[in-house]
């Protein structure tokens, strides 16, 4: 006479998966006790407004984007259209004002007269005034 197993064996995770998945739970971990410390410090000292923010975590909670597009990330090119010319920019981090998420931004041609010239503030951008994406 046979019976029926009530249960299903244990199948192994392969050695090479169980490392991927290992990596990813730490990495998912590390982001989160950074983000723990950020909000920790926000609480103390937060971030004034126009000043660089190398993280998301690292300026207060409620900003508004008021783009349709996902933040970029830093190290991403954006487009913004001044005074009718398309301008490309490297992100370089995050600022707020009034409420709203800014990117800090560097031109592509850090060289030109134009980008000599700008104020510490004109490097803040905003969602209004980047390029509609085609």
């Amino acid at each position: 006479m046979t019976t029926a197993q009530k249960f299903r064996p244990a199948r192994r995770i392969p050695a090479a998966r169980l490392v991927v998945v290992r990596a990813a739970h730490a990495a998912r971990c590390a982001a989160g006790e950074q983000a723990r410390e950020d909000q920790a410090a926000q609480r103390l000292n937060p971030t004034p407004e126009y000043a660089t923010a190398p993280r998301l975590t690292a300026l207060p909670g409620g900003l508004h984007w008021s783009a349709r597009q996902p933040v970029p990330a830093v190290g991403a090119t954006v487009t913004r259209c001044q005074s009718g010319q398309p301008e490309p920019l490297t992100v370089l981090g995050y600022c707020h004002a009034a409420g709203f998420l800014g990117l800090v931004t560097e031109p592509q041609h850090p060289d030109s007269r134009k980008a000599r010239r700008m104020h510490p503030r004109a490097h803040c951008v905003f969602a209004h005034q980047l390029a509609l994406a085609a």
